[in-house]
């Protein structure tokens, strides 16, 4: 058997990507680091939390793209703005009722969602706001993920960044998963 011939039979091909899930890989990779620099250098709480929530809300997108049929126009109705999963509680549900996310994570994504609309919507809010404080307390993610609470000391803004960037790592880890089980159209319902 020939080298690609063993790669197919054991599913391997599904691992690679060409064309246009190529150039949107790279183009993920260059706003990761865009991400990283601008969330890692903000001064302004209210940057910081509205920059890792879009974050999140742009790698959902990419997740449930690269999981769903490869039929751009119908899926682009389902993401637009006034579309089913245009919003990041649309997206976050959707990820959580395919399966691609497990209850901590969705739980979580709904936390950096409720800190960012209380960012985007009180100007006078920080992180030192006990609402705020409270909601980044109950993210639960990174500490799994990292085997360990916080250190004493820690602010709830550092718990929040080390929180997002632990699920950017996740999301952004689910899609590579979510486009190996890419959904297909049935033969079936075709005439």
């Amino acid at each position: 058997m020939r080298n690609d011939d063993n790669r197919e039979s054991n599913g391997l091909d599904r691992t690679i990507i060409q064309g246009k899930e190529l150039e949107n890989y790279f183009a993920l990779n260059a706003d990761l680091r865009d991400f990283s620099d601008s969330f890692r250098e903000e001064k302004s709480d209210r940057a910081v939390a509205i920059i890792g929530a879009a974050y999140l809300d742009a790698l959902l997108e990419h997740t449930l793209i690269s999981f769903m049929v490869d039929d751009e126009k119908e899926v682009q109705k389902l993401l637009q703005h006034d579309g089913p999963l245009g919003t990041f509680g649309g997206k976050i549900t959707a990820a959580y009722c395919l399966g691609l996310i497990g209850t901590i994570i969705r739980d979580d994504l709904r936390l950096v969602g409720k800190i960012r609309n209380r960012f985007a919507h009180d100007l006078r809010v920080s992180f030192d706001d006990e609402a705020i404080r409270s909601w980044c307390l109950s993210l639960k993610w990174h500490e799994i993920s990292m085997f360990a609470k916080p250190p004493e000391g820690a602010t709830s803004r550092d718990i929040f960044q080390v929180g997002v960037n632990q699920l950017v790592c996740h999301v952004n880890g689910m899609m590579t998963l979510a486009r190996q089980d890419k959904r297909k159209v049935s033969r079936h319902s075709n005439p």
